[in-house]
C-alpha cells in the first residue's frame, strides 16, 4: 500500500509539471494553440494510460494484500491452534500440579502413617523379643523344677514359657513331655503337635508323641483293635525319631530307643524288642534301666539264665546311678529289682524299697503301677525259675506297696521293717505265684515244684557279675 500511495504521489506531481508547462506554453505562444490542442491529447492520453497503470497498480497491490491477509489469516489460525494447545497444556500442567500436591499431600499423610506403623512394628518386635526371651530364660528354671522332682511346678513353668512364645518348639515339647508325666494326655497331645506344626523335622517332639500314644494305649479302657492302633502310631513316630536321630535320648537321660523297645515287649514281640532294647544299652552303656527291661524281657520268654545274667548287670549299673542320684526313684527300684532277683540280703532290699518310695514324686503317675508291673513279673519268674522263696519275697513287698501307696511318712515310719514276710504269707505265695505261670500250673499239679538246673552264680551269686561283660 505504502508503494502505491508513492507512486501516486509523482504522478500528481508530473500533471502539475506538465500543466504548468501548458500554461506557460500558452502564455510565450498563444498562437501555437494547435500546438497546445495536441499537447493536451498526448496528456490526456499519457493520463489515461496513468490511470490504466495506477488501476494495474492497484489492481496489483490489492491482490498482493489479500494475499498478506490470507498469509495473515492462515498464521492466525496457526498461533490460535498453538495458542490452544498451550492453553490445553496449561490446564493439563495446572492438574498435573493439583495432582502432585495431592500425592504429596497423600505421601505425607502415608508417611506419618508408616511412621506410625513403623512405630507400632517395632514395638510389637521388642515385645516378642522380651517373651521369646523370658521363654528361654524359663527353661533353665523348669529343668532344675523337674530335677528337683517338682512335676507340677515345672509343667507351670514350661507352660507358662509357652504362653510368651507359642512358636518356641522346644517349650512346646518340654511342656508335653511334663504332661506326659502328669497324666496331663491331652494337653500333652496339644504340646507336642504344637511343636510339630512350628518345626516338622523336631525329632524330640516326634520321639515324645510315639511316647503319648503308648501311654494312651496303656491308659485307657480299649478293645484289642483300638489298642493295636494306638500301639502302631506309636511305632510310627518312635521309628520316624530314630531314623533321624538315632542317638536320641529324652529328658531323664535315658534312650528313646527304650521306649520304641517297650513297644514291641507290649505286644509280646519280644525279639524286636531284645533288639532294641540292647541297642539302647550301646546308646547308654552305664543305665540301668535297658538292661533291666532286657532281663525282664527274659523273664517273660522264660530264658532264666539270662535273666539273672541281667539282673546282675541292673545290679552294679543302679548301684552307681543312685550313687550319683540319689533321688532317682528308677535307679532305686531298678536296685530293688535286682536285689529282690539275685535274692540279696533282707536289709539291702528293705534300704531300695524305702529309697524308692523316698525319692519317687509325688505327682508323678506312672511310676508306681509299671514298679508294681515288674514286680509282678518278676515274682512270675523267680517262682517258674525254682526260686519260690525270692517269688515269696516279692509277693509281701507288692502287699506293702499296696497297703502302704506312695505315703511318704508311711514309708519312713515303717523303714526298719524287715522284708521276711510271716509264715502264714510264706504257705500261700509260692502257690499263688506259681499258678500265674501255666507250665508251673501243670508241674503243680504232677506234685512236683518247679526246679533250676542253673548254677549258683547265675543265681544270683554276687561273685558273678563282671561289669565289662556285655555278652
Amino acid at each position: 500500500m505504502k508503494q502505491i500511495s508513492r507512486v501516486v504521489r509523482w504522478l500528481g506531481v508530473a500533471l502539475i509539471i506538465i500543466s504548468t508547462s501548458v500554461v506557460g506554453a500558452q502564455d510565450a505562444a498563444g498562437g501555437e494553440l494547435a500546438n497546445a490542442l495536441a499537447l493536451l491529447n498526448s496528456v490526456q492520453s499519457l493520463m489515461i494510460v496513468v490511470i490504466v497503470v495506477i488501476a494495474l497498480l492497484v489492481m496489483a497491490g490489492g491482490f498482493f494484500a489479500y494475499l498478506q491477509i490470507r498469509q495473515l489469516q492462515r498464521v492466525m489460525r496457526e498461533q490460535r491452534s498453538k495458542l490452544a494447545e498451550v492453553q490445553a497444556l496449561y490446564r493439563e500442567l495446572q492438574g498435573a500440579r493439583r495432582r502432585t500436591e495431592n500425592a504429596l499431600a497423600n505421601i505425607s499423610g502415608q508417611s506419618a502413617e508408616l511412621s506410625t506403623a513403623r512405630g507400632q512394628i517395632d514395638a510389637t518386635v521388642r515385645d516378642a523379643l522380651s517373651k521369646m526371651a523370658q521363654s528361654v530364660a524359663l527353661l533353665p528354671v523348669g529343668e532344675n523344677q523337674y530335677r528337683a522332682q517338682d512335676y507340677s511346678g515345672a509343667l507351670a513353668t514350661y507352660a507358662r514359657a509357652a504362653e510368651l512364645d507359642d512358636d518356641n518348639p522346644l517349650v512346646q515339647y518340654r511342656a508335653g513331655y511334663m504332661s506326659i508325666q502328669l497324666n496331663q494326655l491331652n494337653r500333652a497331645m496339644q504340646h507336642l503337635n504344637r511343636a510339630l506344626d512350628v518345626d516338622p523335622e523336631f525329632v524330640p517332639a516326634q520321639a515324645a508323641l510315639g511316647y503319648l500314644y503308648r501311654r494312651l494305649a496303656e491308659a485307657q479302657e480299649l478293645d484289642d483293635r483300638q489298642r493295636d492302633g494306638l500301639y502302631d502310631e506309636a511305632e510310627r513316630y518312635l521309628t520316624d525319631a530314630l531314623r533321624r536321630s538315632r542317638r536320641l535320648m529324652d529328658e531323664d537321660g535315658e534312650a528313646w530307643m527304650g521306649t520304641l523297645a517297650g513297644v514291641y515287649r507290649r505286644r509280646r514281640q519280644f525279639e524286636q524288642a531284645l533288639r532294641f532294647y540292647t541297642e539302647a544299652t550301646e546308646i547308654t552303656p552305664f543305665a540301668s534301666y535297658p538292661y533291666a527291661s532286657i532281663a525282664l524281657v527274659y523273664a517273660d520268654k522264660g530264658e532264666y539264665p539270662q535273666m539273672y545274667k541281667n539282673f546282675e548287670r541292673v545290679e552294679w549299673r543302679a548301684r552307681h546311678e543312685v550313687a550319683s542320684r540319689p533321688t532317682s526313684p528308677w535307679g532305686h527300684a531298678n536296685l530293688m529289682l535286682a536285689r529282690l532277683a539275685l535274692g540279696r540280703d533282707d536289709k539291702l532290699v528293705e534300704e531300695e524299697f524305702t529309697l524308692t518310695f523316698l525319692s519317687m514324686p509325688k505327682d508323678a503317675v506312672f511310676i508306681l503301677p509299671t514298679l508294681t508291673n515288674a514286680l509282678r513279673r518278676l515274682e512270675w519268674a523267680l517262682a517258674s525259675s525254682g526260686q519260690p522263696t525270692r517269688a515269696e519275697r516279692v509277693a509281701h513287698l507288692m502287699q506293702r506297696i499296696e497297703r502302704l501307696g506312695t505315703s511318704r511318712e508311711r514309708i519312713t515310719s515303717t523303714s526298719t521293717q524287715i522284708m521276711r514276710p510271716p509264715s502264714d504269707l510264706v504257705r500261700s505265695t509260692a502257690t499263688n505265684a506259681a499258678a500265674r505261670n501255666g507250665s508251673a500250673q501243670t508241674k503243680r499239679q504232677t506234685g512236683t515244684q518247679p526246679q533250676s538246673n542253673l548254677p549258683p552264680s547265675q543265681l544270683g551269686d554276687e561273685s558273678y557279675y563282671d561289669p565289662n561283660d556285655q555278652n
